[in-house]
């Protein structure tokens, strides 16, 4: 059987979308420029398969026909280093994480345009300025209130989204899609020790997205909108609650630790205790 091969258009489209970088939060490495002939440009970018482009490859998905497993929604650009990496640990390097992925550099892409200069404006910035801009992204209502008093499940979930987006790109939105501040992405921190410890906090806040899901999925929150555009919700599940409280403490007191370290003030926060039903 053979593979099923990206064409050449959608190869353009993809990496087009990730603004000619990887797509791995981790890496963001430009994957093109000039050669040393006026008419040619370098290409260390590779238009990777999600799901495998044929049977023996990682992450295939048998129920993708040839038209679907070749086409753009499929695909995300990658630095060839990081192409090599997601195809040799698909255990760790899993569909739903490279869709993340994709997500996220398609975001910071977008935001680019959205603000011309953001990038040049912020090229100079220190660690310590990263992180002062960190502490703006924890400042909302979404790491500060239990979560049986948040007031919409839908702008909580949004809320933890758009702290990874900001955590990975360097560009923080408002709720409406404005923007609020400017850095950059974690992958730009030169302390090691302080970019490990935002790629914890990353993790931790994907494994509370990952959490809300399954409680939507499974029941355990019901969440729904009336027609005047209000909504409710019902957590069935305490234990629910009481693991987001707990871990969202996590974030904080992890994030706490980084911001002490770069001696900047870290954010003012209740503290987030357990209720006992």
């Amino acid at each position: 059987m053979g593979r099923d091969d990206f064409p050449a258009d959608v190869k353009e489209v993809l990496a087009r979308r990730a603004g000619m970088r990887c797509s791995n939060p981790n890496c963001r490495q430009l994957t093109s420029g000039p050669q040393q002939d006026p008419t040619k440009a370098l290409n260390v970018g590779v238009a990777a398969h999600i799901t495998a482009a044929s049977r023996s490859g990682p992450r295939y998905d048998f129920r993708l026909g040839a038209e679907s497993r070749r086409s753009a929604e499929n695909g995300i650009w990658l630095c060839q280093n990081c192409a090599k990496l997601v195809d040799n640990d698909p255990l760790t390097y899993t569909v739903e994480l490279l869709q993340q992925w994709k997500r996220v550099s398609e975001e910071a892409a977008r935001l680019a345009i959205d603000s011309p200069g953001a990038e040049s404006l912020s090229a100079a910035v220190s660690d310590v300025d990263i992180i002062r801009f960190y502490a703006q992204c924890f400042d909302r209502p979404a790491f500060q209130d239990p979560f049986m008093q948040e007031g919409s499940m839908e702008a909580f979930d949004q809320a933890i989204e758009d702290t990874i987006t900001a955590i990975n790109t360097g560009c923080l939105r408002s709720r409406d899609g404005g923007v609020l501040g400017h850095a950059k992405g974690k992958a730009f921190l030169r302390t090691a020790a302080w970019r490990d410890q935002m790629g914890v906090i990353v993790d931790l806040l994907r494994a509370i997205r990952s959490r809300y899901d399954s409680a939507i999925r499974f029941g355990q929150i019901h969440a729904n909108s009336q027609a005047d555009g209000r909504s409710w919700y019902c957590i069935h599940d305490p234990t629910v609650a009481e693991w987001m409280d707990s871990t969202r403490a996590q974030v904080l007191e992890a994030f706490t630790r980084v911001a002490e370290a770069a001696g900047v003030p870290a954010p003012r926060f209740p503290r987030l205790r357990p209720r006992h039903w």
